[in-house]
């Protein structure tokens, strides 16, 4: 016999299970942005301070410092690690930066998934706030392993940077929690240690 009340009960399960899904993915992606926004805002803040006092910093040499980022590819990630940074400034052009740097990567694993490590070397561009990169990287989670170039595109203040990478696997893509697109927020914190250093004064 059609049992009418299992045919609905099964929809809905399907239905709530397929919204709960989407909201949890809904707010990564609104937590994601508004934690960039609020890093941003705060790097935002100590430029226009720097501004007022004197000229922006100018260094042609390259300098070490930390380097942090996280995002989301899939699953959420975490690296750390040092970049060599030069950063300068002209008053007719604005101000351009490149760095390169190496992190080490982390994605916790979830369930019977394990946890994604690796290390990475990548190389960026930044110029009036338009910013570019590549980073070529080597992911292992002790069963399978990949190399992965992702070239990205993004947007920042030279502090902060958010980023759209596209991750290109050697590997067919063998980790679930890892795919193509990523989105990640960048902070390379020389400007906390050479902005004083090198400021110019008016």
């Amino acid at each position: 016999m059609y049992d009418g009340g299992d045919f609905f009960g099964a929809n809905i399960k399907q239905h709530t299970s397929f919204t709960c899904q989407h909201v949890y993915i809904a707010m990564k992606w609104l937590f994601s942005l508004f934690t960039f926004l609020v890093i941003a805002i705060f790097a935002n803040g100590q430029a226009s301070d720097t501004s007022i006092r004197q000229a922006p910093a100018t260094w042609e040499k390259m300098q070490l410092a930390p380097r942090v980022a996280f995002g989301i590819q899939k699953a959420f990630y975490l690296e750390a690690g040092a970049v060599l940074q030069r950063y300068i400034y002209d008053p007719r052009h604005g101000f351009a930066a490149t760095a390169i740097y190496s992190c080490a990567e982390w994605t916790p694993g979830k369930g019977s998934e394990k946890s994604i490590t690796g290390v990475k070397l990548g190389a960026e561009t930044v110029y009036n706030g338009g910013t570019m990169g590549i980073e070529i990287k080597y992911l292992t989670n002790s069963d399978q392993d990949d190399f992965v170039i992702t070239p990205k595109l993004g947007f920042g203040l030279g502090l902060v940077t958010l980023f759209y990478g596209y991750n290109i696997s050697t590997n067919k893509y063998p980790f679930d929690r890892i795919r193509k697109n990523q989105f990640s927020v960048a902070i390379n914190t020389n400007l906390f240690f050479y902005s004083s250093k090198y400021e110019k004064k008016r």
